[in-house]
């Protein structure tokens, strides 16, 4: 794996370079008065250093330029400046614990490197007498010990400032897990509370116990469907096998056969193809991506389900993009999913949560003016009746009130496109882009949930078609469950005002959190693993950001 080799390359440098610091000649003279009056914060302690080790940590401190110096700071300030990871002598039993979570962070998708992993152990088992050397070094275990943290709880972009949790902050609870010998357990519970979480780590652990050696799948023909021998089906077998697709016990038949044309079926619904049990060009492609991809797929998202909230208390409504597909979890468990569409590439859906605070039954469309300028004024210039066929009108602003705007009354094809005078607005009906219902949730994208006319996209495996907001296959359907709460309203109360034509909103009491998300792998509730194509290429930004960053 190349980025694994590339990563370990950098830390053998930078764990080099942190040696070399450590052994390079005299530290220099112990912190005099005018030291302690460079530094403001080290003037307030300094009167509390009573003895040798409090200064050489105060002196390192000063000295030090690590990227969590001031988290480092105060976990040594709770500590009174004492040495958190050794007596002086030996190591304690923290510093064995945390070498032994460091150690094991690969299988959760972070790399042991980040958190000084050979230079930890390298002292873990040397013995160390100068007391100076051992300052350096212990705030070289806690400067992991925090980073570490901080990546477990919410993921290696998130300030330590801001975690927190039952407004007890990210270092009071390292600081009672040293004063408590809970090093190992603390870093364990700060890790997110969601399913998707351990399952992936789960999935991330099987994905590493495959070797990355199987030859391409190469198709001489267009397919390969049920009856047809190759000795490709061969290693088509042995591949489903190792995934766990295939269960049969014959990997040497050459014949495809339905017990294997049902594991391409599994393959391929895993995969967000169309299951078909059919060996094409598109489930080929998938079939012969790297092992060592699935890996990088699969930490990449278990990255991002660390900033997910846990889902197991109370409703939420989530959308992942790339499955095209939303979710209403209650209590942790899945009350109801259905198709989506989302936005094509050049429109994408952002990723974002917010609460869903209303319902809107027979709404108006008011058209973006992006839209208008781009879309709907270009056709008016081609075809002047089509507002009126789309059931739209033209609204203007009039000593400040709205009117309605003859169309015949604007020469479309001198418009300003750039700064529109006027704005357009479809009416409620079977025509309306938005349908008959729209979710509303308050967000800086103008984005929402909305019914459409266009029902025949959702038969479609890619489906991401929309400007941005994001359509819902069965709309009535979600109404009805996220209103189930509330006495007062009822499918049939649903259908009749549908069915009156008139807008009418209905608020939440309530509002219900929704998440949009943007996961490319994951486990769902039945232990299967799923991948999905990353359709904005966000994955290629973030597997850059996160492989190349400077920890």
């Amino acid at each position: 794996m190349q980025l694994k080799k590339a990563a370990n390359l950098a830390f053998k440098k930078a764990s080099a370079t942190l040696l070399s610091s450590i052994f390079a000649g005299v530290i220099g003279a112990l912190c005099s008065a005018s030291l302690l009056a460079k530094n403001q914060a080290t003037v307030e302690v300094a009167p509390h250093a009573s003895n040798i080790q409090q200064i050489n940590i105060l002196h390192s401190l000063n000295n030090s330029s690590l990227s969590l110096k001031d988290e480092v700071a105060k976990l040594y300030h709770l500590q009174n400046y004492k040495l958190i990871w050794s007596s002086g002598k030996q190591y304690n039993n923290n510093a064995f614990e945390l070498f032994k979570v460091i150690q094991n962070a690969e299988n959760l998708g972070l790399n042991p490197a980040d958190y000084d992993a050979e230079v930890i152990q390298y002292f873990l088992e040397s013995t160390i007498n100068d007391p100076k050397i051992l300052s350096k070094l212990d705030i070289t275990f806690t400067h992991a010990y925090i980073q570490l943290a901080i990546h477990l709880a919410k993921g290696r972009y998130i300030q330590a400032s801001t975690i927190q949790d039952e407004g007890v902050s990210l270092i009071q609870k390292l600081n009672e897990a040293v004063n408590n010998r809970a090093v190992s357990i603390t870093l364990k519970n700060l890790q997110p509370r969601n399913a998707s979480y351990s399952r992936l780590a789960l999935a991330l652990k099987k994905y590493r116990s495959l070797k990355d050696e199987y030859d391409p799948i190469v198709l001489n023909t267009r397919s390969l469907t049920i009856g047809d021998k190759s000795t490709e089906v061969i290693k088509l077998r042995k591949r489903l096998y190792d995934y766990g697709d295939y269960i049969g016990t014959n990997l040497h038949n050459d014949k495809l056969d339905e017990t294997l044309a049902l594991a391409i079926t599994r393959f391929q619904d895993r995969h967000g193809l169309e299951a078909d049990g059919i060996l094409g060009k598109r489930t080929v492609i998938e079939l012969n991506k790297p092992i060592a991809a699935r890996i990088q797929q699969l930490e990449l998202n278990l990255e991002r389900s660390r900033q997910l909230p846990a889902f197991n208390q109370g409703r939420h409504l989530i959308i992942n993009i790339p499955e095209y597909r939303l979710y209403v979890n209650e209590n942790g468990r899945t009350i109801y999913q259905s198709r989506v569409v989302v936005g094509k590439k050049k429109n994408k859906t952002p990723v974002f949560s917010s609460k869903l605070t209303e319902l809107v039954l027979n709404p108006y469309w008011n058209v973006p003016k992006s839209i208008t300028s781009k879309e709907i004024i270009p056709k008016l210039q081609q075809d002047p009746d089509y507002l009126a066929r789309n059931n739209m009108k033209v609204l203007g602003i009039f000593n400040n009130q709205t009117h309605v705007v003859n169309p015949e009354t604007v020469d479309w094809s001198s418009i300003n496109l750039t700064d529109l005078p006027f704005r357009i607005r479809q009416d409620p009906g079977a025509q309306n882009s938005l349908g008959r219902i729209k979710f509303i949730f308050p967000n800086a994208y103008s984005v929402y949930l909305h019914d459409t006319p266009s029902r025949h996209l959702f038969a479609s495996n890619n489906r991401a078609y929309s400007h941005g907001c994001i359509r819902l296959e069965d709309p009535l359907g979600l109404a009805e469950v996220l209103l189930s709460d509330i006495n007062t309203w009822s499918k049939d109360d649903l259908s009749y005002f549908v069915k009156r034509k008139r807008p009418k909103t209905i608020k939440l009491d309530n509002p219900i959190p929704i998440h949009i998300t943007y996961m490319t792998a994951w486990v769902d509730d039945q232990a299967i693993i799923n991948f999905r194509p990353d359709i904005y290429k966000r994955d290629r930004k973030f597997t850059s950001t996160l492989y190349n960053a400077a920890h």
